[in-house]
């Protein structure tokens, strides 16, 4: 029985180590130009001011837009708590040069480009005279509770869906606390002067809170009645043992007997 443990788990170890070098040799899996070249579910937003601008949806996407001026590559991976870093998937990927050009992902290759995915991350890599320019994407994630790793270091903005809200406590948060909310059209955008380690936003539709007041008040009605029968049978039960004179004495506390 030992020694055919002993095979089993060794073939497992095996069969994991296999499986690892393969995707190290084959680079983590191709980023396709397929998939770099779909269309973005809305317009980038090249022009904000801000070194990192993420836009929430209901429909469960999110796009981003990066500004590398002074960087020649980007690193995207996302932290797994048993698996380690993993490489960030996305699509719709553009690149816009500092004077208002936009290319597509095989356009981007082909000018020099690289979008690299290996087992542990995915690396975008400008060519020499793609200095200064901003790359964009869209990716999945829910306006609800959206997180990202601070790619590059500086200032960051969060626009959620109309009617999302983050400034309820018990249901809303944000991270790192250091934010502004600003008012944009019908939308609230959050910003940060500057973010080195992540960001979290928690956020929920304003109707939510009608849905969750009325859950409120069911939880205190049902821990009011609660503890109304409580009562009254412990006052039924301390008028039995009173009957049977069973240690019950008029002066004894309302909430205990004997």
């Amino acid at each position: 029985m030992n020694r055919r443990f002993a095979l089993a788990v060794a073939l497992v170890a095996l069969l994991a180590a296999g499986a690892g070098c393969l995707g190290y040799a084959t680079g983590g899996g191709e980023v396709t130009n397929e998939t770099l070249d779909a269309e973005p579910p809305r317009e980038y937003d090249f022009d904000a001011d801000r070194d990192a601008v993420f836009e929430l949806s209901t429909d469960a996407r999110y796009t981003v837009v990066y500004d590398l001026s002074g960087r020649d590559e980007l690193r995207l991976y996302r932290q797994t708590p048993y698996a380690g870093d993993q490489p960030l998937e996305f699509e719709a990927f553009r690149y816009r040069y500092p004077d208002g050009e936009v290319v597509t992902g095989s356009e981007f290759r082909a000018r020099g480009g690289e979008v690299d995915r290996t087992p542990d991350e995915t690396w975008i890599r400008l060519a020499d005279d793609m200095e200064g320019g901003k790359v964009a994407f869209s990716g999945a994630g829910s306006p609800r509770r959206f997180t990202s790793l601070a790619y590059v270091e500086g200032s960051y903005a969060v626009t959620l869906p109309p009617g999302f809200s983050t400034d309820f406590p018990l249901v809303g948060h944000v991270s790192p606390r250091s934010y502004e909310v600003e008012t944009v059209g019908d939308r609230d955008r959050i910003v940060w002067e500057e973010v080195t380690g992540s960001i979290v936003v928690q956020a929920y539709r304003e109707t939510d809170l009608t849905v969750f007041g009325g859950i409120l008040a069911v939880a205190v009605l049902v821990a009011v009645v609660g503890t109304l029968r409580f009562k009254r049978q412990l006052e039924e039960l301390r008028e039995r043992r009173r009957e049977m004179g069973v240690g019950v004495y008029d002066d004894e506390d309302d909430d205990g007997f004997l």
